[in-house]
């Protein structure tokens, strides 16, 4: 009996220890484009724009994954950018109808030059919002080079 108990704590334990470490795996999405532009202001740093279609898209899915989720583009983040997810979802219960209407604004404002929208896009904006640099799309190779070119341009290029 007090092998089970013990067996039992231990488990659960390791489960709690293993919740933690995935909460400390999260970025830090900023959800109000104005709090991020404020942020970005505050600490001078870039701000990440990332337009995704998170219940749709699948090159965004993956991008995340393999870019978003790494643990080099962690390091990257937390030290030199503030990040704002711009979601497009099919499903109207995943973002508020603020969001939509700012995500919306963001679309017209960064896609003056470009036809339509492609998802996956990453836009980089200095702490103003001015735009700095773009990457559209995505592939099934899983190439993320191109994605880490980019950010090691523009953080190297506003180095003061």
């Amino acid at each position: 009996m007090k092998r089970i108990v013990i067996l039992n704590i231990l488990a659960l334990f390791f489960a709690l220890n293993s919740l933690n470490a995935q909460e400390s795996d999260h970025l830090n999405w900023i959800s109000d484009f104005n709090q991020a532009k404020a942020i970005a202001q505050k600490e001078n740093k870039p701000i990440l724009i990332f337009f995704t279609g998170s219940d749709w898209c699948g090159l965004c899915k993956l991008l995340e994954k393999d870019f978003f989720a790494s643990e080099k583009f962690k390091n990257i983040a937390v030290k030199n950018l503030v990040l704002y997810k711009a979601n497009f979802p099919r499903r109207t219960d995943l973002i508020s109808l603020k969001q939509k209407e700012i995500n919306q604004e963001l679309d017209k404002k960064y896609s003056k030059s470009r036809r339509q929208r492609v998802f996956p896009t990453i836009i980089i904006t200095d702490k103003n919002g001015k735009e700095l640099s773009f990457l559209e799309s995505y592939n099934y190779i899983h190439d993320t080079s191109r994605h880490y070119k980019m950010l090691d341009f523009i953080l190297n290029k506003n180095k003061p």
